[in-house]
């Protein structure tokens, strides 16, 4: 378990870190979307947490995997000041969004009344092992890894987007619209 947690904080913690560091330099546009966007996801993290430990359902997180990066794509690009690259990649985005939003919704993940829905059998299965039945240690365990986990999770791998705003952002070529075309 230690070691598990141990990757866990590495992948949400120390990669950004280096990446940001060590990396390409961001410009001024994307420092800021960078920061907006952030906030973004905070404000989705704190929704999926106080909605699930008010309604008792943890998967609030699971409802919103499929669709979050749709709308940070967007608010990027449209902040962005809608580049074709930028558009194309948010144009995928949505596509994979929708079909993965619609084959959660044929398991029964959403309802008309967004805080219902079926939890994952697999919170319950964890939240009776030893060590995760203690109502303290799930709330915890709601908060960093249910939501903030995946939450950041989803965030990074919905910010690669702001490449597109890169200074040295190439422009799109045949190879480009060959991918798009076979996603």
């Amino acid at each position: 378990m230690l070691q598990t947690i141990l990757i866990l904080i590495f992948t949400l913690i120390v990669v950004p870190i280096v990446s940001y560091n060590y990396g390409t330099p961001l410009n001024e546009i994307q420092e800021i979307l960078l920061y907006e966007s952030a906030l973004i996801a905070l404000a989705v993290t704190t929704y999926c947490f106080v909605i699930g430990e008010l309604t008792r359902n943890v998967s609030q997180t699971d409802k919103l995997w499929s669709i979050v990066p749709a709308v940070y794509s967007w608010y990027i690009t449209i902040q962005g000041g809608m580049n074709e690259r930028m558009i194309l990649m948010s144009v995928l985005v949505t596509i994979w969004a929708l079909r993965l939003s619609l084959n959660f919704a044929r398991r029964g993940g959403y309802s008309l009344k967004f805080w219902e829905g079926e939890e994952d059998y697999r919170w319950e299965v964890l939240r009776q092992r030893p060590g995760l039945n203690n109502k303290f240690v799930w709330t915890l365990f709601n908060l960093f890894f249910i939501c903030l986990y995946q939450q950041g999770l989803i965030f990074m791998f919905t910010v690669p987007i702001l490449a597109g705003l890169a200074d040295a952002a190439p422009a799109l070529f045949w190879a480009d619209y060959l991918l798009a075309a076979v996603f």
